[in-house]
């Protein structure tokens, strides 16, 4: 099928340059949300305007679960701006005519078919800061208390989850096993240390149409068939980046289900992404969210109660203190920087998903990783682990990066000598075979079981500089290894103690990093920086238009 380009793909990267986005966009669930009315009822947005949708847009999806049957489909409930009329109520007068067309217009949405008993779960996207759901808000989670998630939310999350993980033990739904690519490398999911940023698992792969600047309608097949020449918007997602960009690159295909409110018919969602990557734990250990994922922290300290309402939110299995250990996560995430560096000659052939901030898709991924491992509000893991940032970028005149290094000698020391990274192998044997046989429930417990528990020390203060061009290694350090998955030896430097305590040794085996427990409480991740999310380079045009991939007009938010 084919994939728009025309995304607002989430860097998720840090706010070190900027305008503040909204910080008040507030969305109006309707009445019976998990009813086909309920669903096919507009969300209506306040305090941002949807039309505005590369700052303040929101986005809502929904997974629809048949219990007899195992088979999910894919619903996109529409958002609409508070005082939208629907399409063919516009010709009272002149008079409100005119005030209409101020407002805006929305054509009505699709009524999605729910077979018996369905079990519904509601997730939430926004590219502004926040979002915080109002009206029938009942079965939702926004995050703890009066502390939201940010951009995130969920509506009978868990609910779905676990009928969906029965769904898939009783054989009944089934997934696909995720595959290989080039050069034999296993496809990456969500849980992917690979893939991952700061945030993962957060916002929605829906996107919606605008027509003619003032018409917003759900981006269906007779939709985009009577309005070609429409806007396609979207979500700041992962999940787009990931099956929209880094697949084809890889030689990978996307999980997809049934969607009416899909171009195709057919396409990915967050909850149908998780699900695999649950069943599918990769070969490098799951990515799972931790105590220092921004959009966990309250008033900038970390929260287990939080970390958990978030995780209920996506199927992940509950976190301690150990298995959400900031320190672990840090140590693991470098394999994503040796992953994007193996991958070098493949990404720098590839387009970029924001070519107003990196030129091709190497140089964003690097900048990604870059920000995400980087000093507070980043993940902070140069503080926790006490080094330098391992990437050096390079910007040219206006701001946007053409080059980038990666030292992957810092990376390999925090993992520890001998390293085997989990670049090139596939998702395990068991995970393959459970899930292909329907019998996958042997998975969950070694997704809950792969994160090794090192407690997070406090971390010093953050080293680096503070500008948007990062430059943080040494002249003298290699910034290229061989293919990745192949067994290198680097010696490990002592100024890199790979388990936060200059003298603990760590090493990769097969699936997870084995550092020695250390005493010690975790961490309190820094604020975020006052009046914006946790993490965004968003300036950069402003909201403007901009040229898509594939030559088309788009609105563009990279954030």
């Amino acid at each position: 099928m084919r994939y728009s380009t025309r995304l607002c793909i989430s860097v998720t990267l840090l706010s070190w340059v900027g305008v503040v986005r909204s910080q008040n966009c507030q969305l109006q669930v309707p009445a019976d949300p998990l009813t086909a009315k309920g669903l096919a009822t507009p969300y209506m947005l306040t305090g941002c305007n949807q039309l505005d949708f590369a700052n303040q847009g929101a986005f809502v999806e929904a997974a629809i679960l048949d219990p007899a049957t195992g088979n999910i489909q894919i619903y996109n409930p529409l958002v609409i701006n508070a005082g939208m009329v629907p399409t063919g109520n516009n010709q009272n007068n002149n008079q409100n005519a005119q005030r209409d067309a101020a407002t805006g217009f929305f054509i009505p949405p699709i009524v999605p078919t729910l077979p018996n008993n369905a079990v519904v779960g509601i997730w939430f996207g926004s590219n502004a800061a926040t979002l915080t759901l109002t009206g029938n808000t009942g079965g939702c989670v926004n995050g703890l208390g009066n502390s939201v998630f940010g951009q995130f939310a969920h509506c009978n999350g868990q609910a779905w989850f676990n009928a969906a993980k029965t769904a898939v033990n009783n054989g009944l739904t089934k997934l696909p096993a995720p595959g290989t690519g080039s050069g034999g490398q296993g496809c990456p999911t969500t849980h992917d240390f690979r893939i991952v940023d700061q945030d993962q698992s957060d916002n929605v792969v829906t996107t919606y149409l605008l027509i003619g600047n003032n018409t917003l309608a759900q981006n269906t097949p007779a939709n985009t068939k009577a309005n070609p020449s429409a806007e396609e918007l979207s979500n700041a997602s992962d999940n787009a980046l990931l099956n929209v960009f880094i697949y084809p690159s890889l030689g990978c295909a996307p999980y997809q289900n049934p969607c009416t409110t899909c171009p195709a018919g057919n396409g990915p969602a967050l909850a149908t992404d998780e699900l695999l990557a649950n069943f599918f734990p990769p070969a490098g250990g799951p990515a799972l969210v931790p105590l220092n994922d921004p959009m966990v922290l309250v008033n900038g300290q970390q929260s287990l109660d939080k970390v958990n309402l978030y995780r209920e939110g996506t199927g992940q299995p509950q976190a301690d203190n150990n298995n959400a250990s900031a320190m672990t996560y840090c140590q693991q995430i470098v394999q994503g920087g040796i992953f994007v560096n193996g991958n070098q000659g493949l990404f720098t052939n590839a387009g970029s998903p924001a070519a107003g901030m990196a030129n091709n898709l190497f140089t964003f991924l690097a900048m990604r990783f870059s920000a995400s491992f980087g000093p507070a509000p980043g993940l902070g893991c140069t503080a926790l682990l006490n080094v330098m940032n391992p990437v050096t970028l390079t910007t040219d005149g206006n701001g946007v990066v053409t080059a980038a290094t990666i030292n992957t000698q810092i990376l390999q020391g925090i993992m520890g000598n001998n390293v085997t990274t989990a670049a090139t192998q596939s998702v395990s044997n068991v995970a393959s075979t459970a899930a292909s046989s329907g019998s996958a429930g042997a998975t969950n417990a070694a997704s809950t079981s792969a994160t090794s528990s090192v407690p997070s020390a406090a971390p010093s203060s953050a080293s680096g500089n503070t500008t948007n061009s990062v430059t943080a290694t040494s002249s003298s350090t290699s910034a290229a290894t061989g293919a990745i998955g192949s067994t290198t030896s680097v010696p490990t430097s002592s100024a890199i103690p790979p388990c936060g305590t200059g003298s603990a040794t760590g090493t990769v085996t097969d699936t997870t990093i084995g550092c020695s427990t250390q005493a010690g409480t975790p961490s309190a991740s820094p604020s975020k920086p006052h009046g914006g999310r946790h993490g965004e380079w968003k300036n950069w045009n402003n909201g403007g238009s901009k040229r898509s991939l594939d030559g088309k007009n788009r609105i563009a938010s990279f954030h």
